[in-house]
């Protein structure tokens, strides 16, 4: 039944919530770099990945519980993931951004069979 209000196999599902954690992980260490380097925790930079984390945390959650809306948050993480990856390339040109793009693109590749399932 994991799945079936998405409209996606089961092993999608489980792609989307892995990618939705790794990203998570890498947008609150990205984060954390920015205000280390003397970012304001204002900044548009640190607000997309504050954005991103929890938007992150909140597809698992939806995902694991099958929750009605859990298409709606698989379409936003492969949106935000989508942005998340074009800043963290074209802003930085350091492994850590570079990691961070991998991983947002990572999620929002993951999650975008649940977007467009039939």
């Amino acid at each position: 039944m994991l799945g079936a209000r998405t409209g996606g196999a089961r092993t999608e599902v489980s792609r989307c919530i892995a990618a939705s954690l790794q990203c998570q992980t890498a947008c609150e260490a990205g984060m954390a770099r920015l205000v280390a380097q003397g970012i304001a925790a204002d900044d548009d930079a640190v607000r997309l990945l504050r954005q991103c984390a929890e938007l992150c945390e909140l597809n698992v959650r939806a995902l694991q519980k099958e929750s009605r809306l859990s298409r709606r948050t698989a379409s936003l993480c492969f949106e935000l993931g989508s942005q998340v990856a074009r800043a963290a390339w074209l802003e930085a040109q350091d492994p850590d951004s570079h990691a961070l793009a991998r991983d947002a693109l990572h999620l929002a590749r993951a999650c975008r069979p649940l977007v467009f399932a039939a």
